[in-house]
């Protein structure tokens, strides 16, 4: 009885299992043999955008770079000559001004005056002994006029006595006493004109003498100048180094003026910023060309804000600062030049501009911003910033679809950004979102609202 339903129990666990593989194949074979449907498309998706239209930029860029106001040039005064300070001008004080040849140090002259009278009694010497050398060669040349006609004589007598010995009537003595008178004729001669060849070298001796005293008379007057030190430019003084009854000796520092006619401002610029730089100077009228490290002058504006003023000042970017690249910030350190530092204009909140016959005026250490306007040689178009979407990218509608532009933006001016136009980039008048977008992709449908 055990033994069989063993045997049944394992009949009925091999038919329960030959029931479930036959359910799983026919469960294959049925979802086999179903039909899959078709996917359908998502239903349209039209996106509402505000648009507008992209403006030509003619009117090149202007781009900002902070400076600092530095001197045009300083001048150290140093004394000249030796001597006693005795006079010192009252402007003479660190802060004060002073003007183009203002005296500003007297120094004691009486030893120069002397020096310069002594060599102008020298000069009268030698003039006078020059005019007694006049004379003496002008009574030297009469005397060679009166030696030469007695030579003239005695020649003609040796002719006439050597005409007489050769006929036989006179004595050859006679003609030896006239040979001996003409030779002493001739040595009178001979030693009168060495006379006048040696006086004419003493007067030329005499004339390099009064040649040099003139010059050491040109010397001691230019000495005698030094002794009042005159202010060489319209500055400021920085440096005052003497004071009234002190000595000076030649080379001693007497005082630091700086120029306040012109200044200068430090200031460095971008590599992008240099690019429009050399860019705007394309095409330019001049004739002469520049080297690899001068700057075409290029105009700037200077503005200094003082509360809810702002002062400008016109200026020039002149040159670079160096020639090289600074380690430190990686920018191209420039120099910009103001030629009138006096000559301002204020702004105010409300737009008024108001040109200034007085200070203030820029100061040295002023930390000032510097407005450049070059003309860069690619074309620009100005576009709303809300337009310009991460990665540098615009969409731009066209015919009811979005399409996408990857632009390189120049500088963003206001609510309004410069883009670099150009064939495959972006067009003036071309239509652009404004409106933020969802996940936007080529070829999406928009429709525009206003």
């Amino acid at each position: 009885m055990s033994k069989f339903s063993g045997i049944l129990k394992l009949v009925l666990k091999s038919l329960i299992s030959l029931c479930l593989v036959g359910g799983g194949l026919a469960a294959v074979v049925f979802l086999g043999q179903a039909k899959t449907e078709s996917d359908q498309p998502p239903p349209e998706d039209i996106r509402l955008v505000e648009i507008q239209t992209v403006q030509p930029h003619d009117s090149g860029i202007t781009f900002e770079v902070d400076g600092v106001v530095v001197p045009y040039r300083e001048i150290q005064l140093a004394a000249e000559v030796a001597g006693r300070v005795i006079e010192k001008s009252d402007k003479l004080r660190i802060g004060r001004t002073v003007t183009t040849g203002e005296p500003i140090v007297l120094i004691d002259r009486r030893d120069y005056d002397l020096e310069l009278e002594r060599l102008q009694e020298d000069l009268e010497q030698a003039d006078g002994n020059i005019e007694e050398m006049d004379v003496q060669i002008s009574a030297a040349e009469g005397q060679i006029e009166l030696a030469s006609e007695n030579l003239v004589i005695q020649t003609r007598s040796t002719d006439r006595i050597r005409s007489l010995v050769s006929r036989n009537a006179t004595t050859e003595s006679s003609l030896d006493d006239a040979l001996r008178a003409e030779l002493s004729a001739k040595t009178t001669l001979q030693t009168q004109r060495d006379q006048l060849a040696l006086l004419k070298a003493t007067k030329t001796r005499m004339e390099n003498v009064r040649d040099r005293t003139k010059s050491e008379i040109s010397a001691a007057q230019l000495q005698l100048s030094r002794t009042t030190i005159t202010s060489p430019i319209d500055g400021v003084v920085v440096a005052d180094n003497v004071e009234q009854d002190s000595y000076l000796q030649k080379g001693t520092a007497i005082c630091t003026i700086r120029d306040t006619s012109k200044l200068e401002i430090k200031c460095s610029l971008q590599a992008h910023q240099m690019k429009w730089l050399w860019e705007s100077s394309t095409g330019s009228t001049e004739t002469k060309k520049r080297g690899a490290y001068e700057l075409p002058e290029t105009p700037v504006t200077v503005q200094y804000r003082i509360g809810n003023e702002v002062y400008v000042w016109d200026g020039k970017l002149t040159r670079y600062d160096g020639g090289q690249i600074d380690q430190q910030t990686r920018m191209i350190p420039c120099r910009v030049q103001v030629d009138k530092p006096l000559h301002v204009k204020r702004i105010t909140d409300n737009g008024d501009v108001d040109t200034l016959a007085e200070v203030p005026t820029l100061m040295v250490g002023m930390y000032v911003q510097v407005d450049v306007h070059v003309n860069p040689r690619s074309p620009l178009v100005s576009v709303p910033i809300p337009a310009v979407y991460p990665g540098n990218r615009l969409w731009v509608v066209r015919d009811g679809v979005l399409q996408r532009r990857e632009v390189s933006v120049a500088v963003s001016d206001g609510d309004d950004a410069l883009v670099y136009a150009g064939e495959g980039k972006i067009q003036p008048g071309e239509q652009v979102v404004v409106s933020p977008l969802s996940a936007p992709f080529d070829g999406a449908k928009v429709e525009v609202v206003e």
